[in-house]
């Protein structure tokens, strides 16, 4: 699957690549003018950004078709992992993380009358979705080269080794996400966690967007503290017809790297705007620490993250093998 993914992408994006590098409709980033992105693209002219998509799939497609032939060996392993990375974690902003995460709460909050409706509408726009089609070949680009590699160099370590490993970063991947709440929530209960009295007036009418992103966050971070305990690996009794049955290690370590990625993306965004002096937030948020620190933190929380699930996943494969005859 993840190949053919790829190669569909590569066929499609080749054609849409060249067609926007000669000033064809349709470009989805912002080639330099004054708008939403702040992908690594955007502020590119459209001839550039054309001929960037054009050549990453060029590369993408040769995967493909190498792939599709056999095993990967190692060079073309190596570049589908960091194109996959490129396109997936690096070249991405926020927006991908506020479609996953800000638009069931912003559904929540329109439905009790607290935002309009139509605050939800501009995030569904094709800048967003072609962000959303990028991570999807990236992800596929990296499963396709992370497969030889970890089969050539992966494999060899204990199930206690990669606990120990595994601790470590689930221990930062849960702090994260509780730094990121303390503030949110607090904000959301007229507390000013680092910032001024001044600016939690002027934010009061979005507080309950942070306050159920920040939520979620913490119903991820007691979900990551699974990937180092026993209720990770077995369905709790009350689940209908899973009770008591294994999980499959695949799924939370898939779960785990799936939100990994976004807030990675995201957080690398909200790195790259503060170092160049962009704002970050509401007008004054500059100004203000906790508007904008705990965002420095998330590509810290998506890298233990992913950490947290590669070890998880070796370890699991490292148990199943031992109980083997």
């Amino acid at each position: 699957m993840p190949v053919l993914i790829i190669a569909v992408w590569s066929v499609g994006y080749l054609a849409l690549g060249l067609l926007w590098a000669l000033g064809g409709p349709g470009y989805p980033f912002d080639a330099g003018r004054a708008g939403p992105g702040s992908t690594l693209l955007d502020p590119l002219p459209a001839a550039a950004g054309g001929g960037v998509l054009a050549t990453s799939a060029l590369v993408a497609g040769v995967v493909a078709v190498l792939a599709a032939r056999g095993p990967l060996g190692r060079a073309p392993a190596v570049v589908a992992v960091v194109t996959g990375v490129g396109l997936a974690v690096l070249l991405p902003d926020v927006r991908i993380m506020m479609s996953a995460g800000y638009l069931p709460v912003m559904v929540v909050a329109a439905l009790a009358g607290r935002i309009e409706f139509s605050m939800i509408a501009t995030m569904l726009t094709w800048p967003s979705v072609n962000l959303l089609i990028l991570m999807a070949a990236g992800v596929s680009l990296m499963v396709v080269g992370m497969r030889p590699l970890v089969g050539a160099y992966g494999g060899s370590g204990s199930a206690a080794g990669a606990l120990r490993v595994g601790r470590y970063a689930t221990a930062v991947a849960v702090a994260v996400p509780v730094v990121y709440a303390v503030t949110r929530i607090g904000w959301l209960l007229g507390v000013p966690v680092g910032i001024s009295d001044r600016f939690l007036a002027c934010i009061a009418g979005i507080t309950p967007i942070g306050a159920g992103l920040s939520a979620l966050g913490l119903v991820g971070a007691v979900l990551t503290v699974g990937l180092v305990r026993p209720w990770g690996e077995i369905w709790p009794r009350w689940v209908p017809f899973l009770g008591g049955r294994p999980i499959p290690a695949r799924f939370p370590a898939g779960a785990a790297l799936a939100v990994a990625l976004p807030i990675t993306s995201a957080g690398l965004m909200y790195v790259r705007k503060k170092l160049t002096g962009e704002r970050i937030g509401p007008p004054g948020a500059g100004e203000e620490l906790g508007a904008w620190l705990p965002e420095m933190l998330w590509p810290l929380w998506g890298a233990a993250l992913a950490v947290a699930a590669l070890a998880y996943l070796a370890r699991r494969r490292s148990l199943a093998r031992a109980r083997r005859p």
